[in-house]
C-alpha cells in the first residue's frame, strides 16, 4: 500500500533540466519534490508514495502526458493534475483533462509554485485508495502460446506466455511496460 506524502509533489518531466530547476522551485516553496523521468516512472513512484499534487509534461516518451492523465483519472481520481508543455492544447478530452495547465517557461516557474501550493492546501491530506486488486485478471488461452492480459497499474494491454498445453492455470505475469506484477487465471483450454 503507497504511503501519502502530505508535502509530496510528483514532478513527471523528461527533459532532466527541467526536473532539476524545478524541483529547486519546490524545496523552496516548503514542498517535496518527487522526480520521474516519463509516464510508466511516475506509475513506478506511485506504488511507494501517492503525492498531494502531479505536475506532468504532456510531451513525454514510453507514455505520453495525456496518457498517465488518463491512468491517474482511473485510478487517483483525487489527486490534482497540473499539466505543463512549450504549447498548451486549446481543448483537452474530458477523460485526461487537467486540474490546471500553464506554459513550460522559467518566466511562469512561480505562477507554477502557486497553482501547486494552492491545489495541495485544497488537497485533503487523507486520499481514498483505490480498491487493490487481489483476484486475478480472468483471462483465456490464447494463439501461439501466449494470452493477454491488461495491467492493473498501467492499464495497457500485454502480452504473456501461456502454459504449456494451453491449460486452465493460474499465475503472475509481470506486465512489459511498468513491471506490474499481474495475477491471471486462465479459465479454459479453449483458445480465443
Amino acid at each position: 500500500m503507497p504511503e501519502v506524502c502530505t508535502s509530496g509533489v510528483l514532478l513527471v518531466d523528461d527533459e532532466p533540466s527541467i526536473r532539476e530547476l524545478l524541483s529547486i522551485h519546490l524545496r523552496k516553496a516548503g514542498l517535496q519534490p518527487i522526480l520521474a523521468e516519463d509516464g510508466i516512472d511516475a506509475l513506478v513512484k506511485l506504488r511507494v508514495t501517492l503525492p498531494k499534487v502531479i505536475i506532468v509534461d504532456l510531451q513525454m516518451p514510453r507514455m505520453s502526458g495525456y496518457e498517465f492523465i488518463a491512468v491517474m483519472r482511473r485510478r487517483f481520481p483525487n489527486i490534482p493534475v497540473v499539466a505543463i508543455s512549450g504549447s498548451i492544447p486549446s481543448d483537452f478530452p474530458g477523460e485526461v483533462k487537467p486540474d490546471r495547465w500553464i506554459e513550460k517557461s522559467i518566466h511562469r516557474f512561480p505562477d507554477l509554485m502557486q497553482i501547486v501550493k494552492d491545489l495541495a492546501l485544497r488537497t485533503p491530506d487523507r486520499i481514498d485508495l483505490p480498491g487493490v486488486v487481489s483476484i486475478p485478471v480472468r483471462t483465456r488461452a490464447g494463439f501461439a502460446g501466449y494470452f493477454v492480459l491488461t495491467c492493473t497499474d498501467c492499464l495497457r494491454m500485454f502480452r504473456a506466455m501461456s502454459p504449456p498445453g494451453n491449460r486452465k492455470a493460474e499465475g503472475t505475469a509481470v506486465c512489459t511496460y511498468c513491471n506490474a506484477r499481474v495475477p491471471y487465471l486462465i479459465e479454459s483450454s479453449e483458445p480465443l
